[in-house]
């Protein structure tokens, strides 16, 4: 007997969690009711010294890299960073605020005395949210492989139908410290319906170098771009004996986005539809993808992965990753 699976996954954002730490202490003289405020302060070794550019998120970041060390100085001093001064280079304590880190500013003018003072938040990453067949919602909190879908069900059996999404940020970890969240950057299709070769679908926005685009195992990509498209104009981008992939820009919420990428995949009585959204524009901007599964499987066989009835039982025990970033409406 089979059964209709109607599947959504989409991207959200958590919300910031701030948590002021500072610390005051109070003293009265004998002759004056003075009122004396002494703040907690931080150090930090100099040799523990670290960019301050880390802690951007993905827009900033990717502003901060287009100055020289002069303006990017200045521009840290613009989400509220300040400029501090260690008067000799034997003295290794670098003092802040206790809800501020001392880093470097400039990544041209390493030596330097002088240092930043940042005010920082705390918050969690975020990352996709998904609906499985059943109705419940979870979310992915960790990046790289993740299957949604898999068809049948046991893992000892090769799938008719396997569907992977990639989950990583738009700056990567490595690049960035901050608490960008992830997204689904890519999307593979793969299982026996398809054959020995994979389908790969990647993000990228329609005016990139590397834009929205679609490829069958090692082959050529076949882009969704302005170059090679025009709006509601669906092409076959890929067509074998198991697999047909059409692409096409669409306005498919007009209300809140604008035209972008699409594909539809049909493997296995499966229907697969990727829906990009691009915020920003340039190289600010930021393709995610969203993925929508129509079609039947056979009870018998089962149904696995996050999307599957199985899927909260699956992300038990998955938390968000906590983080920092710079807090731009303190006082450091």
């Amino acid at each position: 007997m089979a059964q209709v699976v109607p599947v959504v996954s989409e991207l959200f954002s958590l919300a910031s969690v701030f948590f002021p730490r500072m610390f005051h202490s109070r003293d009265f003289f004998i002759f004056a009711c003075t009122l004396v405020y002494v703040e907690s302060i931080r150090v930090t070794k100099r040799g523990e010294l670290s960019g301050c550019h880390p802690m951007l998120d993905f827009k900033h970041v990717v502003q901060f890299w287009k100055l020289d060390g002069v303006h990017q100085d200045a521009f840290l001093q613009d989400l509220g960073c300040e400029v501090r001064s260690n008067p000799s280079s034997e003295t290794t304590d670098l003092t802040c605020s206790d809800n501020a880190f001392a880093c470097m500013g400039s990544v041209e003018d390493v030596s330097s005395n002088n240092y930043m003072c940042c005010n920082y938040k705390y918050s969690s990453r975020s990352g996709p949210e998904l609906t499985t067949i059943s109705g419940q919602t979870l979310s992915v909190w960790t990046t790289g492989p993740a299957t949604l879908l898999q068809i049948p069900k046991f893992p000892e059996t090769v799938p008719t139908v396997q569907v992977q999404v990639n989950v990583q940020p738009y700056a990567p970890y490595w690049y960035t410290m901050g608490c960008e969240g992830g997204r689904i950057s890519e999307v593979v299709v793969s299982g026996t319906s398809v054959g020995e070769s994979s389908l790969t679908i990647r993000s990228g926005a329609l005016h990139a170098e590397e834009p929205f685009a679609v490829r069958l195992g090692d082959g050529p990509w076949h882009d969704v771009s302005w170059n090679t498209h025009v709006v509601d104009n669906e092409t076959t981008l890929v067509s074998s004996p198991g697999v047909t992939v059409t692409g096409a820009i669409r306005a498919k919420d007009p209300e809140h986005w604008g035209p972008d990428a699409s594909a539809t995949v049909t493997a296995g009585g499966i229907s697969i539809e990727v829906q990009q959204q691009t915020s920003g524009t340039g190289d600010v901007s930021r393709p995610m993808l969203d993925v929508s599964v129509h079609g039947t499987y056979s009870k018998s066989g089962g149904i696995g992965g996050l999307l599957s009835p199985d899927g909260v039982s699956l992300t038990q025990g998955m938390e968000p990753v906590p983080c920092m970033t710079i807090d731009s409406l303190g006082s450091a």
